[in-house]
C-alpha cells in the first residue's frame, strides 16, 4: 500500500484504501479521517448478504452511501427503499435509519461527516490480513459492545437489523 498523508489543509493521497475487517464486513478507509482533521472520511464498504447494522439515529454525523456492486435495501425514516448500482443515498443526522445487504454481497462507497465516527470501526475491527471478506475463523462482531460504543458516540439504537423484504 503506497499512502502519502500531511496535513489536512494539504490533502490526500491513497492509492489503496487501507483495509480492516469488522465483523463479517470490510471497510477500506480511503480518506482517513485523521487525515482530514476529522471533519469527513470517505470508505468503501463490503459485505455479505443479509448484513445489517442496528437501526440507529446518528446526532452528530450525516451519511452518504453510493451502491457500487449489489442490492442493498435501506430503510430512512421507516421508509423502505432497494437500491442497486448508482444509486446514492443521504442519510442525515436525527433520522432513523438502517440497512440490509440483499444480494450475495455488495460494495458501497461511503462518506460520514464528520468522520471521527470511522474510529468505531476501527477500535471493533482489525487489520485485514487480506483485501477481501473475512473468511469464518475472523473475529465475530460484539453486539453489546458495538450497541455501547455507538451511543458513546452519539448515536442512539433504535431497533434490530433490518429483516428481509
Amino acid at each position: 500500500m503506497t499512502t502519502t498523508a500531511s496535513l489536512h489543509t494539504d490533502g490526500y493521497l491513497a492509492h489503496q484504501g487501507e483495509p480492516w475487517w469488522f465483523g463479517g464486513t470490510m471497510f477500506e478507509f480511503l480518506v482517513p479521517s485523521d487525515s482530514t482533521g476529522g471533519q469527513i472520511t470517505v470508505f468503501r464498504y463490503t459485505a455479505p448478504g443479509g448484513f445489517g447494522p442496528p437501526r440507529h439515529v446518528h446526532s452528530r454525523e450525516d451519511e452518504v452511501f453510493h451502491v457500487l456492486e449489489g442490492n442493498v435495501a435501506f430503510e430512512i425514516d421507516a421508509r423502505r427503499q432497494l437500491a442497486g448500482p448508482g444509486t446514492t443515498v443521504w442519510m442525515p443526522r436525527g433520522v432513523p435509519h438502517g440497512f440490509r445487504i440483499e444480494s450475495p454481497v455488495a460494495v458501497i462507497l461511503g462518506l460520514m461527516t464528520p468522520g471521527e465516527y470511522e474510529h468505531l470501526f476501527r477500535d471493533l475491527g482489525v487489520p485485514a490480513a487480506a483485501r477481501r471478506l473475512p473468511g469464518p475463523d475472523a473475529p465475530a462482531l460484539d453486539v453489546p459492545a458495538l450497541v455501547a460504543e455507538m451511543q458513546a458516540r452519539g448515536t442512539e439504537v433504535v431497533g434490530p437489523p433490518m429483516a428481509a423484504a
